[in-house]
């Protein structure tokens, strides 16, 4: 205290008492369904690495020159632990060392095989061989073009590879490449929208796997939008960007409820499989703090924040970056270790590798 006056540290204090009561909030608000008189709830689980970077900030600046003044930020830390390691786990150990047996399941949204970076349509796509040269056991994808998947079917190399394909179609745009038997599949529809989720049941040995492959609402949000919603959080008090961010958040709402209805359609009928090992994936649209991803931690395990390390962002368009591409499994599987892999660019999501142990 003898460092900074009284004028200056409780003003500070108090501030820091409220950006730790945001941040609590933005850990736990998420837990509540996107409906009802706190809608906004849902989306307070984007602000936490802002909220937790403030919170950090003080700790540091309590700890230097005010140690009692560090409580706050330091309890706030505590409350927040588990979220926090859902968002960012602390898993080190090296792939290289993880000893078989165990899958390798890939989960990608490609963007239409990177449609906006290039306009090869044939199987020399890169994206396509890409995910062939990751040789996984099996690769679940997302907005992949039904043209192509058409192609790799009917490609010698490819089929080889991945004797069992399951192409998407116009109306559900999630597909399937495995070494092992498909024993059926089923596109699952979501009423009033463009995404979906494709049901598999894939022979592994003796076993069956349950695959839930998902794309759940988009939030469909265009440039100038994100331009102008982002101009507004640097200088929340210009008018000329206020009226165009009232609308994106109108828009994150509606699409997050969306998300909400489907999250809760699929954990339900995934509660009630008969199969014997169990996984839910794709493009979640959501980050580890919102309601789609909680209604599937009650009873699964994320891959990632059982064995991944770091924030593992998978979205990285439009200066956005969040992980909101996830892996569950069910809990007699064993994540042995999972990576984000940033080195395809072509797509705006990296995928998501994981190596799990039945």
């Amino acid at each position: 205290m003898k460092f900074i006056g009284k004028l200056i540290a409780y003003p500070l204090l108090a501030v820091n008492v409220v950006t730790a009561l945001l941040l609590i909030f933005s850990c736990y608000g998420s837990l509540a369904a996107p409906i009802g008189r706190l809608p906004f709830a849902s989306l307070s689980g984007l602000a936490f690495p802002f909220l937790y970077f403030l919170n950090f900030l003080f700790l540091m600046l309590w700890l230097f020159t005010w140690k009692k003044g560090s409580l706050v930020p330091l309890v706030t830390i505590l409350i927040c632990l588990i979220p926090t390691l859902k968002y960012f786990p602390l898993h080190f150990s090296k792939e290289k060392k993880v000893q078989q047996p165990y899958l390798t399941i890939v989960s990608y949204n490609t963007e239409g095989f990177g449609m906006d970076d290039n306009n090869d349509w044939t199987t020399k796509n890169p994206v396509l061989n890409y995910i062939i040269g990751l040789d996984a056991d099996i690769v679940f994808l997302q907005e992949a073009s039904s043209d192509i998947m058409k192609k790799a079917a009917d490609e010698k190399r490819i089929t080889e590879q991945y004797p069992y394909i399951v192409k998407s179609n116009e109306s559900n745009s999630e597909s399937c490449m495995s070494k092992y038997p498909v024993l059926s599949s089923e596109p699952i529809t979501f009423e009033d929208s463009g995404n979906s989720c494709l049901y598999l049941r894939i022979l592994i040995g003796k076993d069956t796997l349950a695959v839930y492959n998902c794309h759940f609402q988009s939030n469909q949000l265009k440039d100038n939008e994100i331009t102008e919603y982002q101009s507004f959080i640097k200088n929340p008090t210009d008018s000329t960007h206020y009226k165009v961010s009232k609308n994106v958040i109108k828009r994150l709402l509606e699409s997050t409820a969306k998300r909400a209805v489907q999250a809760r359609m699929i954990a339900d009928r995934a509660r009630n499989e008969t199969a014997g090992y169990m996984i839910v994936c794709g493009d979640f649209n959501d980050t580890p703090l919102s309601y789609s991803y909680h209604v599937f931690d009650r009873f699964m395990h994320d891959a990632y924040a059982k064995s991944g390390a770091g924030m593992g962002i998978t979205y990285h368009e439009q200066r956005l970056y969040y992980r909101i591409d996830h892996i569950f499994c069910s809990k007699n599987l064993t994540p042995l270790h999972t990576r984000i892999d940033r080195t395809q660019k072509d797509s705006d999501h990296y995928p998501v590798i994981s190596r799990i142990r039945f």
